[in-house]
């Protein structure tokens, strides 16, 4: 029986992917230890990309006579340099997983599902989104979203397993359905029948979508088993940087529909992505953007430098400087650093019940408060043990209990 090392790079549904592909295989703790080695890519950001060469060239070229597989979404994104700096691997594409999971078969044992407290769940792959910066839909493709009766399932098995945490993950989720004449809405109320105590976190949904059924939206994550946490990407706060990236939403739609759920749903925790240093990005429009997560006041902002991808249409706009996307990727997480330990430091003092998902270091327990958000517990509590807890203290990416 051969054992298997793996090293995911990248979101949550690339990570559910690395799951499926070696359940049941015999993992290694290292590269060195392992038989087959397994490199998990994701393509989205240039930065990720660079990651991964410098991860291959630094820890598996080095290794001797062992067999590498290579799977995700760079090798349909930028295949090129990673064949070149491993021509004796196996490749499989993102659309090959299943023909992948096969192939690995005959290391597999047949082992009982293991309990997870915090399992991902894919609903959906690929999206209807056309964004010109975007390359991952060349691997991910159109949407193709899985039917509520096995999601539903799916779920029913975890949490019998004991999982509390389920993370509902796709490239958007909120477009999950549309292929299947149905929608987000529909899903979330199956789920919310799912007798036992868990608690579901939607992914990232986009706005455009997200605008049609706010309403919706808001009604249903009053329900106790959901977070009070939506994550809604806006890119940037300026029109045309917007029509640009062929979002297919304005600044002041955005603005009506993030007013419309902080006002429908209480004490909502609102994450986005902003990607500044866009071709053709002026000082002005780049305020526009510093200007809106003023007045979202997010809590999470996931802030990336342009960096071109290969076949994008982004690429037929003059690129801006390095020098010029680091400094305005500099003011904007200054910007959101100061806001987000704001909002923290208003749950200092409050009580807050919350599920342990994690073990951290120094004896210390790690879960979510109702609101998404993360707490540190200075106690060693059991994994799926839910506590109340006095809330001491706030940092900028998490509270202190």
């Amino acid at each position: 029986m051969k054992s298997i090392f793996i090293k995911t790079f990248g979101c949550t549904l690339n990570q559910r992917d690395g799951e499926d592909i070696v359940k049941g295989l015999v993992l290694s703790d290292t590269e060195k230890n392992a038989d087959i080695i397994i490199i998990n890519t994701c393509g989205v950001k240039e930065q990720t990309e660079i990651k991964i060469y410098k991860y291959i060239t630094d820890n598996i070229l080095p290794l001797k006579k062992k067999e590498i597989i290579v799977t995700g979404c760079l090798i349909d994104i930028n295949s090129e340099k990673l064949k070149m700096l491993l021509p004796f691997a196996k490749f499989y594409k993102i659309s090959q997983k299943a023909k992948l999971i096969k192939e690995l078969d005959k290391h597999r044992q047949k082992t009982i599902e293991k309990k997870q407290i915090t399992k991902a769940i894919i609903i959906a792959n690929g999206c209807l989104g056309n964004c010109s910066y975007c390359a991952v839909k060349f691997a991910r493709g159109k949407l193709d979203s899985k039917p509520i009766t096995e999601i539903v399932a799916e779920i029913k098995r975890a949490t019998i397993l004991g999982t509390k945490e389920i993370l509902l993950t796709a490239q958007d989720t909120a477009c999950y359905g549309f292929d299947l004449n149905t929608n987000i809405i529909m899903l979330l109320k199956e789920i919310i029948k799912i007798p036992g105590d868990f608690k579901i976190r939607l992914g990232m949904g986009n706005p455009q979508h997200l605008k049609k059924i706010k309403k919706e939206l808001s009604e249903v994550l009053k329900n106790e088993k959901i977070y009070k946490f939506l994550h809604v990407p806006v890119q940037s706060g300026n029109d045309s940087v917007l029509k640009k990236m062929n979002r297919y939403y304005s600044r002041k739609e955005y603005l009506e529909l993030i007013s419309y759920l902080k006002k429908n749903i209480k004490d909502l925790t609102l994450a986005t992505d902003v990607i500044v240093g866009f071709p053709t990005e002026t000082e002005k429009e780049f305020k526009d953007t510093l200007s809106l997560i003023k007045k979202c006041n997010f809590d999470v902002v996931n802030i990336s430098r342009f960096g071109q991808r290969k076949n994008v249409e982004a690429n037929k706009y003059l690129d801006l400087s390095g020098t010029i996307k680091k400094e305005r990727s500099r003011i904007t997480t200054t910007l959101c650093s100061e806001i987000a330990l704001e909002n923290n430091k208003k749950m200092i003092g409050k009580t807050k019940e919350i599920t342990i998902t994690e073990i951290g270091k120094n004896n210390t327990s790690i879960g979510r408060t109702n609101e998404y958000k993360q707490v540190v517990v200075l106690k060693k509590h059991k994994l799926g043990e839910k506590i109340k807890v006095k809330i001491k203290n706030a940092k900028t990416g998490y509270l202190i209990a």
